[in-house]
């Protein structure tokens, strides 16, 4: 595969933990990076693709829903709990 040299500023003591673990895989320091940015990225399009889905899977359950019209809902529950005495904050 191609790479395109890029710098990336890190903390020293990121650059440490970066060296100590690509060290540990045997890998250089730049591969790891790259390895790990990778990873991230796939999974941060994964998740978007999930939640995108599970949009889409509510946008579709919610036409099979009854319409409600909210404002006669509360006006009704209001009016119930007035006729049974209770008290209801007045707006």
């Amino acid at each position: 595969m191609a790479t395109t040299d890029h710098s990336v500023q890190l903390k020293p003591e990121t650059f440490q933990a970066l060296e100590a673990e690509a060290e540990r895989r045997h890998l250089a320091p730049d591969e790891l990076a790259d390895e790990l940015m990778r990873a991230q990225l796939q999974q941060t399009a994964t998740r978007r693709t999930q939640m995108r889905e599970a949009l889409d899977a509510l946008h579709e359950f919610s036409k099979t829903m009854p319409r409600v019209d909210a404002v006669q809902l509360i006006r009704d529950v209001r009016d119930a709990e007035v006729d049974r005495g209770l008290p209801w904050p007045s707006s």
